[in-house]
């Protein structure tokens, strides 16, 4: 799908630099620009109406921090659930208490049933394994049971749902989405209780990449009724889930009791509340010593014979119970084949206390695909906590496990824990833990909509992975992966943007060029951050990051209040920036067209030739060896120019000129950026 940039972004009046720092309500429509345009401009960023509304009830800022009125809502989920590998099936009861936080009196609840994507006949932007989606044998709201108010319905249920009565209690399941109508509102403050059992087909992989079986591996993701996002912008935000573009998910607590066969390994998101039931003394001795130690230690190896001493003695199940806090999700995997390492990450929270101490577990078949998981899962997820957590923030919670298994490439993220591919390459392991463990920030802590906004948690958890990568491994080698460096994502970037796919980055997942996701997503955006700490500096651009992660943690931020906190932090209108290269499909191509001796030294004649205004900074290199840099501002483009003739003195001669020596801009064509005299 060709996405065509709408005509009231190209004529947006430019904004002069040093304007106040606020994004904008949206204006009337402006004229199209004409052929006499010399160039389009870009100009402020203008909110969506509903950012607005939510800015005038003071819930936001224009400044980026939330404003007093910001709120979430917040739910407890008490789940008792248990595994049958026999029949690949998840059976549950769930108890919700779900707390309304905002001002709003609501009549219905939103909520999510995910596995309803495996369900034939439902949407999906991706082939998938058809499975029968999840079975509802009870809904039930504050005591009271509840039926489907479009059972038997072949129209679309919600305008029957309508004609039937306005005022009935009773659910409604449309696609992946779970409707509940309350016989009494939930009035504000106030909370609800919700009831739920249900089971599930665990999809056989290949899925969709994120969950599901392979043998007797199991990694259960999204697999519980979770209650929508009732923000402060939209109010429900309960987009059906198509398989592709990912989760919008509320914090909330869990307690939860899994039941699986005897002798299966069990990890989930939290904390494991009852240790000595589920496993043996002599194996909580070697969890303890890998805690004190860091040492990478073996817990379990499967077939062998110490798998019969690594669990507490019982009958043919056992039930591992496990409580996490203030997580916006939870999710698990059990395995009978499953090698179990143990070690620890060592998190400094500053302030002169020691280092806080974070549990490392990586699970992982012992078989030839995944040989570098024996060689490194649980040091490279130790890597990916310590580096980030020094490059980032202190990583907040107890525990960070890996699993490896079900999925065929790549990873994903769930609080706490990753689910990967079995990688036989090093190198590729620890660049795939340290992007999914980046997660654990952005959207985890910091809890962006992913499935609306993808680059707010792909585009900055990638840009992270190359800062944390680099003090671990330097520069990439040849034969690197290039996706884990700032070079090799600039490589992807640029090469798709010479072949004329440049795409925006403000477009929602489920509908943006598939082929495409990936390489604007995650790489264009990690590249405009690049760009931007290139505008800014290094010092302020990495303040105003953690000051975004400090002013959103546990919040719901929208573009808007990322935007509007970098400006703030900068002390200066970026809308420039924002509109170039969120906004737009705009590449770079920064010439330098000549060098040419005159009566004031020498005219250097830049051309911009390309779409997107930046800054120039020149190095001139002389022929005794000096250098000076001579940096020529955006204002320059901005003002419509596409030539620029920067003048330097004389003396001794002018040997070379280089744009951007230092990489600092994903400019498209390199070659003619570096003018040499003959």
């Amino acid at each position: 799908m060709k996405i065509t940039v709408p005509a009231l972004l190209l004529a947006m009046p430019v904004l002069a630099s040093g304007a106040a720092a606020q994004t904008r309500p949206v204006p009337p429509l402006a004229p199209s620009p004409t052929a006499q345009d010399a160039r389009p401009l870009p100009g402020p960023v203008f909110e969506i109406p509903e950012f607005t509304r939510a800015v005038e009830r003071g819930t936001r800022t224009r400044t980026g921090r939330p404003g007093a009125g910001n709120r979430v809502q917040r739910a407890r989920y008490d789940i008792v659930a248990r595994l049958d590998p026999a029949s690949a099936t998840v059976s549950g009861t769930e108890t919700v208490v779900y707390l309304n936080n905002s001002p709003d009196t609501l009549d219905r609840i939103a909520v999510h049933l995910r596995q309803n994507a495996f369900r034939a006949g439902n949407r999906r932007v991706n082939a998938t394994t058809i499975t029968g989606g999840v079975d509802l044998t009870e809904v039930a709201a504050n005591g009271h049971m509840l039926e489907p108010l479009n059972r038997g319905v072949t129209a679309s249920p919600i305008t029957n749902t309508r004609r039937r009565s306005a005022t009935a209690d009773g659910y409604l399941v449309d696609g992946t989405v779970l409707w509940i109508r309350l016989r009494s509102p939930l009035a504000p403050h106030d909370s609800a209780q919700l009831r739920f059992a249900w089971s599930y087909e665990v999809p056989e992989t290949p899925s969709d990449g994120r969950e599901g079986r392979a043998g007797n591996v199991f990694f259960m993701g999204y697999w519980y009724p979770q209650v929508a996002v009732y923000d402060d912008v939209h109010g429900w935000v309960a987009d059906q889930y198509l398989l592709g573009a990912e989760f919008y998910m509320d914090p909330a607590d869990y307690d939860v009791r899994l039941t699986v066969p005897h002798g299966w390994a069990v990890d989930a998101t939290g904390t494991l509340e009852n240790p000595t039931e589920v496993l043996s003394a002599s194996t909580l001795d070697r969890l303890a010593g890998a805690r004190r130690t860091g040492d990478v230690v073996r817990i379990l190896t499967p077939g062998g014979d110490d798998a019969a001493t690594v669990f507490a003695p019982g009958g043919p199940t056992a039930t591992w119970h496990f409580t996490a806090h203030d997580i916006r999700d939870l999710a698990w995997g059990a395995s009978d084949e499953y090698a179990w390492d143990a070690t620890r990450a060592l998190v400094d929270r500053g302030a002169g206390d020691a280092p806080d101490t974070v549990d490392i577990r990586s699970f992982y078949r012992i078989h030839a695909p995944a040989a570098a998981w024996q060689k490194g899962g649980a040091r490279f997820t130790r890597d990916a906590i310590e580096q980030l957590s020094k490059y980032l923030w202190p990583y907040p919670w107890p525990k960070m496990t890996s699993m490896e298994g079900v999925l065929t490439s790549g990873g994903m993220e769930y609080p706490m824990m990753t689910l990967m591919a079995p990688w036989a390459d090093t190198l590729s392991l620890a660049g795939d833990l340290m992007h999914e463990t980046g997660h654990m920030w952005f959207p985890m802590m910091v809890g962006s909509n992913e499935k609306r906004y993808p680059w707010m948690d792909e585009g900055l958890t990638q840009f992270d992975v190359a800062q944390a990568m680099k003090p671990l491994y330097g520069e990439p080698r040849t034969g690197g992966r290039p996706n884990d460096s700032e070079t090799g994502q600039r490589m992807l970037y640029t090469r798709a943007a010479r072949a004329g796919h440049d795409n925006i980055l403000m477009w929602p997942g489920d509908l943006y060029p598939q082929d495409l996701y990936f390489i604007m997503y995650y790489d264009k955006t990690a590249q405009a951050l690049v760009a931007l700490r290139g505008v800014l500096g290094e010092e302020t651009f990495h303040r105003a990051l953690r000051e975004y992660g400090r002013r959103w943690l546990g919040r719901h931020p929208y573009p808007y209040d990322f935007f509007n906190t970098v400006n703030d932090v900068a002390g200066q209108d970026l809308g420039w920036f924002w509109q170039t290269w969120f906004y737009q499909a705009w590449p770079l191509d920064q010439a330098i067209a000549s060098v040419e001796q005159d009566a004031q030294g020498y005219a250097i004649t830049i051309e911009d030739r390309g779409l997107a205004p930046m800054p120039v900074p020149l190095t001139v290199t002389r022929a005794n060896g000096s250098t000076e840099r001579v940096d020529v501002p955006v204002d320059v483009w901005l003002k419509g120019a596409r030539r620029y003739v920067a003048h330097v003195g004389g003396g001794s001669a002018v040997m070379k000129v280089e744009i951007d020596a230092a990489g600092a801009f994903p400019d498209i064509d390199r070659g003619n950026q570096l003018w040499r005299a003959r």
